[in-house]
């Protein structure tokens, strides 16, 4: 039996309880729901079927691939992010924006802008890798001053400790003052909503990690895209196309439109499946320095190794590239969580046809002289406020 055809009986398994389990349901929501998971195991299975059928064509399966492009900011206007990268789902390292990603400008790195607006301000930190651990929850959390955690980490004395996407505006709002949003995510839909969405403030946030620890492999949620830019330290990303989950061991056993998946690590070591370029499915790894930005597509699976003390922000954002599949996987979510459905309702209801039009005129300012990064990064509060029309 191949590796294609044990997935592919794990599949079956997973298919046939899954729908016995969506036969249970009364409401119609929930139903609808799980129809609808039942619906992305089937598309996985016929994925790894046709895969096996055309197995001679296929790629040996690999623990490395391609690395992710890199571009400098100067050379990079908004328009042509959106065009070359986010339109055609491929990521990139966004170069040149370290000193304007902090109000400390080229001095960021040391991180004094965190203690000094946040530094007293409670934050609840997982140990024991406890963030990549469903099963575990308080008794690896504990809750202490943002620059006791943060001395803790530089001085490596927090092994498996991680302040993990932490919400600025909801949980650390004095920050706002301090980080700067990448002009090129600056058109989100999320921020230009006429109602609040249950996510209008959630981003950016920030993540503090210990050496070594890991974000476990995973789809965001609602298919969104995500941005992260690197203030402190290294973190190594694996990045794969969103046509590659099939062939990453994929279980939607638990119940939620986004898979689960064994550890990239442990995939490794049991022997990844092979990606079939012909399939679409494609690896990038980069190692993701201070003062660089990574954009990863929507849907893609991913996973990060910080290799050493790391302090980063991020964020999820939606455009017209991954709206739809966005709305979709909103509405399907409100049947679990009817809050949900004012925000499905709040992204419908708004005609964003004027971002196509700014996009085609277009915006052509590459920097051929003296370089500002500060040109390419915006303020919280006007990011919050829709950003500009970039």
């Amino acid at each position: 039996m191949t590796l294609f055809d044990e997935e592919i009986a794990r599949l079956d398994v997973e298919r046939a309880d899954l729908a016995a389990r969506a036969a249970r349901e009364t409401d119609d929501g929930r139903r609808a729901y799980v129809d609808a998971i039942v619906a992305r195991v089937e598309r996985a299975r016929a994925t790894l079927a046709a895969a096996a059928a055309a197995d001679s064509g296929v790629e040996k399966p690999t623990t490395t691939g391609r690395d992710v492009a890199r571009v400098h900011a100067r050379d990079l206007t908004p328009r042509r992010f959106r065009l070359e990268y986010v339109a055609t789902d491929t990521p990139v390292v966004i170069e040149g924006l370290g000193s304007a990603l902090t109000e400390d400008g080229a001095d960021g790195e040391t991180c004094a802008w965190l203690t000094r607006r946040a530094g007293n301000k409670k934050v609840a930190v997982t140990r024991k890798d406890g963030h990549r651990r469903a099963t575990l929850s308080c008794e690896v959390t504990d809750v202490l001053d943002l620059k006791d955690f943060f001395a803790e980490v530089v001085d490596d004395r927090g092994a498996g400790s991680y302040l993990y996407d932490t919400s600025i505006p909801l949980k650390l709002p004095s920050l706002s003052e301090s980080v700067r949003v990448p002009a090129y995510v600056a058109h989100d839909y999320m921020q230009r909503t006429m109602r609040l969405t249950a996510f209008s403030r959630s981003w950016p946030s920030l993540f503090v990690a210990a050496k070594n620890t890991r974000s476990s492999l995973h789809v965001d949620q609602w298919q969104g895209h995500f941005f992260m830019a690197v203030v402190r330290g290294t973190k190594r990303w694996t990045v794969f196309s969103r046509e590659s989950l099939a062939f990453l061991r994929p279980s939607w056993s638990r119940g939620t439109l986004d898979p689960a998946m064994p550890p990239l690590e442990e995939q490794e070591e049991m022997g990844m499946l092979p990606l079939p370029r012909e399939f679409g499915a494609r690896r990038w790894d980069v190692d993701l320095g201070p003062g660089e930005v990574l954009f990863v597509p929507g849907g893609s699976p991913h996973a990060v190794r910080n290799l050493d003390c790391t302090v980063a922000f991020a964020g999820n954002f939606v455009d017209d590239v991954n709206l739809d599949r966005v709305l979709e996987d909103l509405k399907l979510m409100a049947a679990k969580d009817p809050a949900l459905m004012e925000s499905y309702r709040a992204l419908d209801e708004v005609d964003f046809d004027d971002e196509g039009a700014a996009l085609a005129a277009g915006d052509d300012d590459v920097h051929a002289g003296a370089f500002d990064a500060n040109a390419r990064v915006v303020r919280v509060a006007d990011y919050l406020a829709g950003g500009r029309l970039v």
